[in-house]
């Protein structure tokens, strides 16, 4: 759409095409030069006056891409604002139920809202870091994917997967606070791992109780971690979330493939969450012991801070690792990892062990660590964002944690 409209505006301020008619070329130069002028005049005021709005092309009435971003903004400030009062009104009916079932519900809706909204907010982050991590020695640096992706697809382009993100990370991030909960009482229950002289749990207990609500999640969305994959390193090829699903089943063996690289998942996600956990809790009850009282919000955001990188910190390689195993089929149909002489520019990943020494071995061991440096600025506040949200929805409904 901006091409065409480039080229209806230089039509209409292009000079008139000089003619080589000798005499009467110079005869009629003052004529020519007073009907140039009327010329451009009158083709700039219809222009000027079309190009804010439409243009038009072959007869039809184009919107302009001015237009357009417009009505797409106005249709998400809609969507946000219906989401908005929807979950205001339910936030409200769930703060009002009682009971275990409504407990599991409110930490389940809790950690939805959380997991949504923090990871929409830093969304271009988490596109950059799965690239990386995908595409290993393609990719020089963080701002220069970045300013790729801008200029090439424009604010599009730097959300490209959120969808697929969002519909992920919402039963993932809920399950993992009911797990977690529900593990951590369980192990209280059996006696286990209790500070001396108290009810709480110490950290060990809490790195078990946030591992096992890591691999449960991961379990039961990881399909929509494998289309949230392919649609942001392969856009053109998955164009939507069922796109990207037939992709899958098509170019990686059959139904399977969306369960490809699972093990390094559940492998991964044990230190990955657990961590994640252990260090925001640990860390909000001693500031609560050292400063007493409620943690501020200051605090909160810096304790979910350093727990999300932490976390990060933790499984980074078996997650280059996940994600290679995870497009390994359209990477192989589509030839994107191949060089110009036919060899491949990654290799080939198709299990845990053979994917960390291959990768290691073919493309230098700090390839296991790409895309560390904006997952954490990604981790860093969208962690932070998401656990003040989730005290401040738990807060809201009146639920309490062990």
């Amino acid at each position: 759409m901006g091409g065409t409209l480039l080229v209806l505006a230089s039509a209409a301020f292009a000079p008139p095409t000089a003619m080589t008619l000798g005499t009467i070329q110079t005869r009629s130069r003052a004529t020519s030069a007073r009907c140039s002028v009327r010329e451009q005049l009158s083709a700039a005021a219809p222009s000027a006056a079309a190009a804010p709005s439409t243009a038009a092309l072959d007869g039809k009435v184009v919107p302009s891409a001015v237009t357009q971003r417009g009505r797409k903004a106005l249709t998400l400030t809609s969507i946000l604002a219906g989401l908005g009062i929807a979950g205001y009104f339910l936030t409200l009916l769930l703060g009002s139920m009682t009971g275990p079932v409504a407990g599991g519900l409110k930490l389940i809706y809790a950690g939805a809202v959380a997991g949504i909204t923090s990871r929409s907010f830093c969304a271009p982050l988490e596109m950059v870091s799965t690239v990386m991590m995908c595409r290993g020695n393609e990719c020089t640096s963080m701002w220069d994917e970045l300013r790729r992706t801008w200029r090439k697809e424009g604010v599009d382009g730097l959300w490209r997967g959120n969808v697929a993100n969002c519909l992920k990370v919402a039963p993932s991030r809920g399950t993992q606070f009911l797990v977690y909960e529900f593990a951590k009482r369980r192990i209280a229950s059996l006696g286990w791992g209790l500070v001396a002289g108290g009810t709480s749990l110490n950290a060990g207990a809490r790195l078990c109780a946030g591992g096992v609500a890591g691999m449960v999640a991961a379990v039961m969305v990881y399909p929509l971690e494998v289309i949230k994959t392919l649609r942001t390193v392969y856009p053109n090829e998955c164009t939507g979330l069922l796109d990207a699903a037939r992709c899958a089943v098509k170019y990686g063996g059959g139904v399977t493939a969306l369960y490809a690289g699972v093990l390094p998942t559940l492998i991964a996600m044990f230190p990955y969450v657990g961590v994640e956990f252990m260090v925001y809790e640990t860390l909000k009850r001693r500031w609560a012991a050292l400063f007493g009282g409620s943690v501020s919000t200051l605090a909160l955001l810096a304790i979910g801070a350093v727990a999300g990188a932490a976390g990060q910190m933790s499984a980074h390689p078996l997650d280059v690792v996940r994600r290679r195993m995870q497009m390994e089929g359209l990477r192989k149909a589509f030839g994107k990892g191949e060089s110009d002489d036919g060899k491949p520019k990654q290799a080939p990943v198709t299990n845990l062990v053979s994917g960390v020494w291959n990768i290691g071995r073919t493309e230098g061991w700090h390839v296991l660590f790409k895309g560390l440096g904006p997952a954490c600025f990604e981790k860093v506040p969208s962690t932070a964002i998401g656990y003040y949200i989730y005290e401040a929805m738990k807060g809201a409904m009146g639920v309490s944690s062990l």
